[in-house]
């Protein structure tokens, strides 16, 4: 029978632990939250420090001392360290013990502990700051995170959760990054676990190949060096009108199961930067909205044109604001035309309504307010239910929208009625979790079109994931199709994809 409460005991070194910013953001939500009880800390008996040896420490300080001027928001760290404080050391039984430091419990601390011992590694290592340099995260596209478990029964560490994250320049801010990032993804972890007292089957876990070493440091090095110089050169360029890269929109016919981004005819460009097309159709006509930016990076607007062919006729602004605008999600409810853009730059949701279709609008409903959210979209089910798709960034230092999916039941676009779905967020990891277009349909089946951030790129590729289970309990779905530059030669990425009816449209970057 499950219990009220999980609950969980701190696993701390014998010389205490000092508590960096994402272990007092962990301790700190946890305590607030209803479905745990922090019972109390255990001396870890066992070392998992990570071998780190002299090169990798330096090249470590060297991105420390060039990272100097990129400062990270620093989190008040006082109220979990007089907390952990105040904890008693027990050997009480506890549900699940948490490993914050760099150790583990001995076999006879196991014995004790009801479920298991949980873990955090970040590609691999225990410490987020060696994640970048790890042997094997150096060359991966993503920072693998895992939580681990280990049971008395079963005292060799296996991966319970994974999921994976988009790199930083440079291990300091990749570390912070991703161990940001794990408090959610172990906090959703253990809620499930509060809820049904049982751990699923386990991977067990590599044990070769982890640690720092002279070739993962120089691939890291270099790494490093290529991502600060194009950084640079990236900010130089737009600091005076001419940025270096540039979407551009593509179109193509036929179904989705048998789209190819290599076979996209480019449609005709009215925008230094044009990404983020939705078709919508009206009247027997096709209409691409788009995002629209110049080269200097300033505030997006959102334009519109007529597709004929593979021509954008006469494009015009459709809605500007004193804020940035992306990601116009088109729809139509009744007799009335919606756009639900992206605004995470004013901090909330907005849908506007057409009083004169295509280019006048009047804001209709908001929503959220005071939040960050990113690519939202809605769909109607069979059952004529609004759901939500949305990516919301839960942040402390890191706005991030491209880690977490998150799904809401709506009573539609009067956005009146708001209800979280109770497993939130439904999808976790860089390569998959960002939407890329609205929810497609063939026939009895659902497709999500969605984003594949990785190698430290934002937009770096696409992906179809059908949609397998949505509903007021669970949402699941699975990767069919996926798309990289690799699939369209001379492109550096590409992230948006729409489709009406047999009409498809796209977006990718490149260079000028």
């Amino acid at each position: 029978m499950p219990v009220e409460r999980l609950r969980i005991a701190l696993v701390t070194p014998p010389e205490g632990l000092r508590l960096m910013d994402w272990q007092a953001l962990l301790i700190d939500r946890l305590r607030r939250d209803e479905r745990f009880e922090i019972t109390g800390q255990i001396i870890g008996g066992d070392d998992r420090q990570d071998p780190r040896g002299t090169l990798p420490t330096r090249f470590v300080k060297l991105a420390e001392h060039m990272m100097a001027a990129h400062r990270i928001l620093p989190y008040d760290t006082h109220s979990a360290e007089d907390f952990l404080t105040s904890l008693p050391f027990t050997e009480r039984r506890a549900d699940i013990a948490l490993s914050l430091g760099p150790v583990s419990l001995t076999e006879y601390q196991l014995a004790q502990i009801v479920l298991a011992e949980c873990s955090l590694t970040f590609g691999g290592m225990a410490d987020p700051f060696n994640a970048a340099m790890a042997k094997d995260a150096a060359r991966a596209p993503r920072i693998g995170v895992s939580i681990l478990t280990r049971s008395y029964e079963d005292p060799a560490p296996r991966v319970w959760r994974e999921t994976s994250y988009n790199r930083k320049p440079g291990a300091v801010l990749t570390g912070a990054f991703v161990a940001e990032k794990s408090v959610l993804f172990l906090t959703h972890a253990l809620a499930g676990l509060a809820q049904d007292q049982t751990l699923p089957d386990r991977i067990e876990l590599p044990t070769a190949g982890r640690k720092p070493d002279f070739d993962s440091a120089w691939s890291y090095a270099q790494n490093f060096v290529s991502v600060v110089t194009n950084k640079l050169r990236t900010e130089r360029m737009a600091r005076s009108g001419k940025a270096r890269d540039f979407w551009q929109l593509g179109s193509s016919k036929g179904s989705i199961s048998g789209f190819h981004p290599g076979k996209a005819t480019a449609l005709s460009r009215s925008a230094f930067v044009m990404a983020d097309p939705f078709l919508f159709e009206h009247e027997g006509q096709h209409w691409v909205f788009y995002e629209a930016m110049n080269a200097d990076n300033h505030d997006g607007w959102i334009e519109v044109a007529r597709l004929d062919g593979d021509q954008l006729e006469h494009p015009i602004t459709a809605l500007k604001r004193p804020y940035h605008l992306s990601y116009p999600f088109v729809f139509r409810d009744g007799d009335s035309i919606y756009m639900m853009p992206e605004t995470q730059a004013a901090q909330r949701l907005e849908i506007w309504r057409a009083t004169r279709f295509p280019d006048e609008w009047e804001l209709h409903a908001t929503a959220f307010e005071g939040q960050y959210l990113a690519e939202s979209s809605l769909f109607r089910d069979d059952n004529d239910r609004w759901w939500l798709l949305t990516n919301l960034s839960d942040h402390f230092a890191f706005q991030d929208h491209s880690s977490e999916l998150y799904l809401f039941e709506i009573d539609g676009p009067d956005l009146t009625r708001i209800k979280p779905h109770p497993d939130n967020p439904v999808v976790f990891g860089s390569d998959s979790a960002r939407n890329a277009g609205s929810v497609i349909r063939q026939g009895n089946r659902l497709f999500r079109p969605s984003q594949n951030n990785s190698h430290g790129i934002y937009g770096y590729g696409l992906n179809i994931m059908e949609i397998l289970r949505l509903d007021d309990t669970g949402y699941e779905e699975r990767l069919v199709r996926r798309f990289t530059p690799d699939d369209r030669p001379g492109v550096s990425g590409m992230h948006h994809l729409s489709v009406v009816g047999d009409q498809i449209v796209m977006d990718w970057s490149g260079a000028e």
